[in-house]
């Protein structure tokens, strides 16, 4: 049996030697997603209109299936994690659940033409995409020590620029592909990408650091079964909410009685001093305490955190400091985090709504050597990865340094703050540009003119996404990096339900449409920038 080391090197002041195979695993696996992702729209429209719908309930179906799909994606890290950090461990986690994932390419190219098809192959890529996710960029933060943890940043900047890297080739050929040769092999090539992405992370198995789950075995198994189920009490609701009430309080309710008993039967065999065992127990202290400690608000670093937290002083006793600083740790985190959904529901949707917006807009482009091109609607993407590209080094390089010499630190909140004014900025100019095209004929707008929203929304994402996941992960206890990584990906499904719902209400005109995500956004970065005012930093290093 191969033994892998557990821990990084303390000592190394230099780059780990497995980031250079998550890196290249990152980029082709962002290829297969966005490849598939840029088609998507398109694809789901066709068929709802193969299937009989009128045009435009098509297309409103199709946006709330793009966004409900990747709601999937963004709320299964949720489990991927839990069986990461309880059960497997991030490696086993990833391979086991890239093989899902290949297969999700693989019933999208045979299912051709078939709703069943897309609903199976948009499954199994959801658990295999989603599953992955937070334990890839938790393995990158695994792989380094306190000697170069000042690296961190640069590390998640060249991961977020493989993302784009990868993104950008696939928003560009994939339509094309599809274009001249069809939807089986347009689907088909991205699944190929995936397979190479596999292959990729299981050569670098030696170079990395493997971070063991704790506590594994039969109680890891249970540890994970338990929390799902309980995960699935809301968890249930993208597959219930368009059923009954009685029928969505009765399925909820029997994931949380299942998920208590299983979690109450493995403490019965061993007491843990995971997340939800402590924050079980702190919330029964709260409840049976006094009302004087009911209004307490203190922690171990004198932070404003919530009274319940305060005033359960035994919680140290009974399970030490470290595990009760991991339960304040999420609890603070997500109080950001939480915000940041909004975001999210905007960011999306230059793959659905705006994409929308550009097939209704004159395509044709100059290009020195080639004369007039008509791009396709799905192509226009491909402009917000090859602005990130740009503006990652370009920012790190010439912004930051340009305002350090005059006095102005951006920490990591204040550029997320930032981040989210620039969005809704985008929003409006949107919904300005779908003010010229109703106010004119189809096709007399220049979708050149869609270059500013997506520079503002580009900027944006790097100074929110890339700024998250550096934070999600220096924030988080060490035992529940993946975890936290989980919650923060969380936010990006429930900014797609947010989607998904406004999107079936048809009566809702596509400017006002965006003028409501515009305005949500807007108050958003004012509740973020009020609630980030006093958070106390604290990093949590490997």
């Amino acid at each position: 049996m191969t033994i892998y080391r557990e821990n990084p090197d303390q000592n190394l002041t230099g780059w780990p030697s497995g980031i250079k195979y998550i890196v290249g695993n990152e980029g082709c696996e962002r290829f297969s997603f966005y490849g598939m992702n840029a088609i998507l729209y398109i694809y789901c429209a066709f068929l709802f209109i193969s299937s009989g719908m009128s045009e435009k309930d098509s297309a409103n179906m199709a946006i709330s299936t793009v966004h409900l799909f990747k709601t999937g994606v963004y709320a299964l890290p949720m489990i991927g994690a839990i069986i990461a950090d309880r059960l497997l461990g991030k490696y086993n986690t990833i391979i086991w659940l890239s093989v899902i994932y290949c297969l999700g390419h693989l019933a999208l190219s045979l299912g051709e033409n078939s709703l069943f098809g897309l609903y199976a192959g948009l499954s199994l890529i959801a658990i295999g995409s989603g599953g992955i996710k937070p334990c890839v960029s938790a393995t990158v933060g695994d792989q380094f020590g306190k000697s170069n943890w000042h690296l961190l940043e640069r590390v998640y900047q060249i991961f977020y620029f493989m993302i784009n890297f990868g993104s950008f080739f696939a928003v560009l050929f994939i339509p094309l592909v599809q274009k001249w040769y069809g939807w089986k092999i347009a689907f088909f090539i991205p699944g190929v990408l995936m397979c190479i992405a596999t292959i990729l992370f299981f050569r670098g198995r030696k170079h990395f650091v493997h971070v063991p789950p704790k506590p594994g075995g039969y109680l890891g198994l249970l540890d994970a079964f338990s929390s799902i189920l309980l995960f699935s009490v809301v968890g249930s609701l993208f597959i219930t909410a368009s059923l009954p009430l009685w029928v969505i309080l009765v399925v909820s309710s029997i994931f949380f009685v299942s998920g208590l008993l299983l979690f109450f039967y493995r403490q019965r065999l061993a007491k843990d001093d995971g997340f939800l065992a402590v924050a079980i127990f702190i919330i029964k202290e709260w409840l049976l305490s006094s009302k004087k400690q009911k209004m307490l608000t203190v922690s171990s670093k004198g932070a404003a955190i919530g009274g319940f937290l305060g005033a359960c002083s035994t919680a140290n006793e009974k399970f030490g400091e470290e595990a009760v600083e991991g339960v304040k740790a999420v609890v603070r985190i997500m109080s950001v985090f939480i915000m940041v959904s909004v975001f999210w529901a905007l960011f999306d949707q230059h793959a659905s709504s705006w994409i929308r917006q550009a097939e209704m807009m004159n395509r044709h482009v100059y290009f020195p050597f080639l004369g007039s091109v008509e791009l396709l609607s799905s192509q226009i993407p491909s402009l917000n990865p090859i602005m990130v590209m740009m503006l990652i080094p370009f920012w790190a390089l010439c912004v930051e340094p340009s305002l350090k010499k005059i006095g102005i630190i951006l920490t990591p909140l204040k550029k997320m703050t930032l981040g989210m004014s620039l969005a809704s900025l985008s929003f409006l100019f949107v919904a300005w540009l779908q003010m010229r095209i109703d106010n004119l004929e189809i096709g007399q707008v220049a979708v050149l003119w869609q270059i500013i929203p997506y520079l503002l929304i580009t900027i944006s994402e790097v100074l929110v996404s890339i700024t998250g996941l550096e934070f999600a992960y220096s924030q988080a206890p060490v035992r529940m990096k993946s975890t936290v990584m989980g919650f923060w990906l969380l936010t990006v499904a429930f900014g797609n339900v947010l989607v998904a719902l406004l999107a079936r209400f048809s009566a809702l005109e596509l400017k006002n449409f965006f003028l409501v995500f515009a305005g949500l956004m807007a108050i958003t970065a004012a509740l973020f920038a009020i609630r980030t005012a006093n958070y106390h930093v604290r990093d949590y290093t490997q």
